[in-house]
């Protein structure tokens, strides 16, 4: 979905986690599950009236065309943004980290984004550059100072999560609308706004693997097109993950367009919570095509 979990953001790898004294690999299968984003953005589905189709003004809505409105919402030709990633376990134990991240949309079918940590030390200057596609596999490359080394992800590791959080490299694409159908399904309140429920399931096996979702629900807001939530169905069909996306308002007293500034991923199979907050947000800036580079990735 994405939402861009700026990040659209925000999500897919085998984890590698840069330490002083070298790199600690996590394996999806040590976090707990399998994975897939939409995004931006799901398994326990909705409850409430059943819907095939929805009127928004005088046209009726289907849930391919409120995806398209919630990708559309989403988009900027630039943004830049730093946010605290905040990891919590089962015993309430957290670990802070900070990243900042940049992002350019060359069209709609393609857009890169570069993100790097920018503390605490044992994760400091590890980078992730994605060049994000419509029609053909994405492109990311990670950078971990211990190896001192950039490493290519590949499609088979997206169900992986990025750097010990509960965001998978699938999760952090953009929404796929190509190969995923939608469904709208019902209409019901998340914190006081009316939102879409569409569900999303893969269209073939490849994209199922790749995601390792089973299906994706986003409750998606009538109006700002902003998703408030997203669950996520492994593809055992368990409830794996929700995505609550909080704090929606204009980006700056200057810029009127609506975002999520804050993202909570609570993962059900390990009992594990990431949180994102903005603390820094700015759309359509002005951003050197060399961000988004390989060489920029190394410090």
């Amino acid at each position: 979905m994405t939402i861009r979990v700026w990040i659209a953001a925000i999500s897919m790898m085998l984890l590698l986690v840069a330490t002083s004294g070298g790199a600690r690999a996590e394996s999806t299968a040590a976090r707990g599950g399998a994975a897939a984003m939409a995004a931006a953005g799901a398994g326990a589905v909705s409850a409430g009236t059943g819907l095939a189709k929805a009127d928004a003004g005088s046209g009726t809505l289907t849930g391919l065309d409120v995806a398209r409105k919630m990708d559309e919402a989403r988009r900027s030709s630039t943004e830049h943004n730093v946010m605290m990633m905040t990891l919590e376990n089962s015993r309430g134990q957290q670990r802070v980290r900070t990243i900042e991240g940049w992002s350019h949309e060359l069209n709609h079918e393609e857009e890169h984004r570069f993100a790097k940590f920018l503390e605490p030390a044992d994760v400091k200057d590890t980078t992730l550059l994605t060049y994000d596609f419509d029609d053909k596999d994405d492109d990311i490359w990670l950078y971990l100072p211990a190896l001192k080394k950039v490493k290519r992800i590949l499609s088979s590791n997206k169900t992986d999560y990025f750097m010990g959080s509960d965001f998978t490299y699938w999760d952090m694409e953009n929404v796929d609308l190509i190969n995923w159908d939608y469904t709208l399904s019902a209409t019901e309140d998340v914190d006081g706004v009316r939102c879409y429920v569409v569900s999303a399931t893969p269209k073939n096996d490849e994209e199922a693997n790749e995601s390792g979702y089973q299906k994706v629900v986003y409750w998606i807001g009538d109006g700002d097109w902003v998703p408030r939530k997203c669950e996520y169905t492994d593809a055992k069909g368990k409830l794996a993950k929700r995505l609550s996306l909080q704090d929606v308002r204009p980006t700056s007293p200057a810029d009127p367009r609506p975002r999520a500034h804050r993202m909570v991923m609570e993962n059900f199979l390990t009992k594990h919570r990431s949180t994102l907050d903005l603390t820094t947000l700015e759309l359509d800036v002005a951003v050197d095509d060399d961000v988004f580079s390989q060489r920029n990735m190394r410090p």
